[in-house]
C-alpha cells in the first residue's frame, strides 16, 4: 500500500513524465502535509532522527553570542536572523547568554516553513523565555526582512533540495524521478547547459576531472539563498555552519557516490526513495561554491575553519572552565564538549563559512585557525 506522499508523487510525475530530483527531495521534505519537516512529531533529539551542535551543548549558542557581543560594538541596535529554528536549543541558549551580558538584541528572527516546528519553537520558548517571547518574529519568507547584526545558518545549507549528477560516457547528466509499473524509479538524461555552467563555478576553477561512473551533487538552490541573503543583511555578519568541505575535497574521485545521505532513527542509508516522508536527506555544503556566490553578490568572505576552530576562537574552553561543574554533571558537560568539539565527532565533520557586509569589525570567530587558503 503506498503512502500518501508516495501516491501524490506517483499522481505529479504521471503529469510530468519525470520529475528533477530536487523536486522530489522539496516534495519528501517541505511539502506542506506530507513533508518529513512539515508532518514528522519527532525529528531532533534521542527519541528522533538526528541531534545537532545546539541541542547537544547549550555552550555552541553561547560561543556563537560572543560574536554578537562583539558586533554590537559597531552597532547600538543590532537583531539576529536565524535560518530554521530546529527545536529552538539554539536562539534559547544564545537569549539566555544574552540577556545575562545586557546583550539582548532588538528582534530574534526565524525563518521556518514548517508550522509544524514553529509551533514547537514557540512552545518551548513562551515557556523557558516567558518575558522574551515578544522579542521575537517567525517568518516564511525573507521577503521585507532587514538585518543590521548576525545572521545564523546552521545545518540549513544541507537540506536545500540538490540536483544529483554522473558522468557516463564522457557525458554529464542530472537525475530525474520517473515511474516504472508505478513505482518510483531513477533515470538520467543529458544536463542543460545552464547546470554545466555552474558545475564549473562549484568545481571552483580547479582542474577536477571526473571518470566515467562518478556521481555526486550540486545545489542550485544555493544561488538563490545567498542572494536573498545578501538583500537581507544590511549590516553585519553571516555564520554558515554545516557538514562539507572546499571544492577539491568535496569533488574527491574517491568520493565517487556523491555526499547524499538519508537519517532515519539515527541510522544512514542512502536511498532517498525509501521512508518517504519519514526521513532526512541532506547532502553535504560545497563552501568553495557558496563562498564564490557570495563574492558575487559584494560581500566580503573573512573564514573558513572548523567548527572545533570556530567554537575555540569564541571562548568555548574558557566558558566551560568558567561553568565550575563538578561530580556527575562536570562528566555530563565535558561529553557534551567533547561532542561537538573532537574530530571525530562533530569538531572537524563540520565548517564555518563567515561573511561580512558594510561592517568595520575585527571578528573574534576567525582570529586564529583561518583556512581561507582551503577554498
Amino acid at each position: 500500500m503506498k503512502s500518501p506522499i508516495e501516491e501524490y508523487l506517483i499522481k505529479k510525475i504521471e503529469m510530468n513524465k519525470k520529475i528533477l530530483f530536487s523536486e522530489f527531495m522539496d516534495i519528501s521534505l517541505y511539502h506542506p502535509d506530507y513533508g518529513y519537516y512539515t508532518k514528522k512529531p519527532n525529528i531532533f533529539g534521542d527519541k528522533g532522527d538526528f541531534i545537532t551542535s545546539p541541542i547537544t551543548s547549550h555552550m555552541f549558542g553561547e560561543c556563537i553570542s560572543y560574536e554578537f557581543i562583539n558586533i554590537l560594538k559597531t552597532q547600538e541596535k543590532s537583531s539576529i536572523l536565524e535560518l530554521g529554528g530546529g527545536d529552538g536549543s539554539l536562539a534559547i541558549s544564545i537569549f539566555n547568554f544574552l540577556k545575562e551580558n545586557n546583550s539582548l538584541p532588538d528582534k530574534y528572527i526565524i525563518l521556518e516553513i514548517s508550522q509544524n516546528l514553529v509551533n514547537k519553537q514557540q512552545q518551548r520558548i513562551k515557556s523557558e523565555l516567558p518575558e522574551a517571547y515578544e522579542l521575537f518574529k517567525w517568518v516564511t519568507d525573507l521577503e521585507g526582512i532587514k538585518i543590521n547584526g548576525l545572521i545564523i545558518a546552521n545545518e540549513f545549507f544541507d537540506a536545500l533540495p540538490t540536483e544529483r549528477f554522473r558522468i557516463k560516457n564522457s557525458k554529464l547528466e542530472t537525475l530525474y524521478i520517473e515511474l516504472n509499473n508505478k513505482s518510483l524509479n531513477y533515470r538520467w538524461d543529458e544536463a542543460s547547459n545552464d547546470f554545466t555552467n555552474e558545475l564549473l563555478k562549484a568545481k571552483n576553477n580547479y582542474n577536477i576531472n571526473f571518470s566515467d561512473g562518478y556521481v555526486s551533487e550540486l545545489n542550485l538552490n544555493n544561488a538563490k539563498w545567498i542572494k536573498l541573503i545578501d538583500q537581507c543583511i544590511q549590516s553585519g555578519v553571516l555564520f554558515i555552519i554545516d557538514y562539507g568541505y572546499p571544492s577539491q575535497e568535496y569533488f574527491l574521485q574517491d568520493r565517487s557516490d556523491g555526499t547524499l545521505v538519508c537519517i532515519h532513527q539515527h541510522k544512514s542509508n542512502f536511498n532517498p526513495l525509501l521512508n518517504i516522508g519519514d526521513q532526512d536527506i541532506s547532502s553535504f555544503v560545497n563552501f568553495s561554491h557558496l563562498k564564490n556566490l557570495s563574492l558575487d553578490t559584494g560581500s566580503t568572505v573573512s573564514g573558513f575553519l572548523s567548527q572545533s576552530a570556530f567554537l575555540i576562537n569564541l571562548n568555548i574552553l574558557d566558558l566551560y572552565h568558567s561553568k565550575d561543574y563538578s561530580g556527575d554533571e562536570a562528566l555530563i558537560e565535558s561529553n557534551k564538549l567533547k561532542n561537538i568539539l573532537l574530530p571525530n565527532t562533530m569538531g572537524e565533520l563540520f565548517k564555518v563559512l563567515v561573511m561580512q557586509k558594510n561592517i568595520d569589525l575585527e571578528l573574534k570567530s576567525t582570529r586564529e585557525f583561518n583556512q581561507m587558503n582551503k577554498l
